[in-house]
């Protein structure tokens, strides 16, 4: 924390002001600072002191957390996010084997969330493949029409935060490879990746 006094106007027999700015630093998950500033103003032509107080918060960093699943548990991670949808859940992913990835989507589907997944048809039919458990749960599941691969591994929650990185929904992603997440709390970003999907899903059956 760190505090400084700024004069920043004197003159005689009129009016001075003085403004305190305390800055506060925080590193949990995502980095901000707070500024508060206080400005006092004293008249020296009789007794009268005005106080304004206005507190600012300024993010830093719009990156919620990183997760390297060779050494860390990122399907939980999802599966947390999944949890806490309010509105929406788009996925677009390359491989997806992992049961309870597809479990938690089927939870958010039953609470009413707007759950939309597109899949690479290469890997829709393959061994472990949560495409069929999906569909028949009721989920909106489509298959990528792109003659060559749809390679994302992306998911966007209520249009403001994205999941992103190498990490498949697989099991290998989750227990041999070297894989990373990054997680964005961002509706800009958001914003970008869902005209992504969006697109992505127009063309996809």
């Amino acid at each position: 924390m760190a505090v400084f006094l700024f004069a920043v106007g004197l003159v005689a027999g009129s009016t001075i002001f003085a403004k305190t700015v305390t800055v506060t630093e925080t590193f949990v998950n995502t980095s901000t600072i707070t500024v508060t500033s206080t400005m006092t103003a004293t008249v020296t032509h009789g007794v009268e002191t005005r106080i304004v107080t206005a507190t600012e918060t300024i993010a830093l960093s719009r990156i919620r957390g990183v997760c390297f699943s060779a050494t860390e548990d990122c399907e939980a991670i999802l599966i947390d996010l999944i949890g806490r949808a309010n509105r929406s859940v788009h996925v677009m992913i390359y491989s997806f084997t992992l049961d309870e990835l597809s479990e938690a989507l089927i939870e958010a589907k039953n609470r009413g969330i707007d759950v939309k997944v597109v899949m690479e048809a290469n890997n829709a039919f393959s061994k472990g493949s949560e495409y069929r458990k999906l569909l028949e749960a009721g989920v909106r599941v489509k298959l990528d029409r792109n003659p060559a691969l749809m390679h994302h591994k992306v998911m966007i929650v209520d249009g403001e935060i994205v999941v992103t990185g190498s990490y498949n929904w697989s099991w290998s992603a989750e227990n041999k490879n070297d894989e990373n997440l990054v997680i964005l709390d961002d509706p800009e970003a958001a914003s970008l990746y869902e005209e992504e999907f969006q697109r992505v899903w127009s063309q996809a059956a």
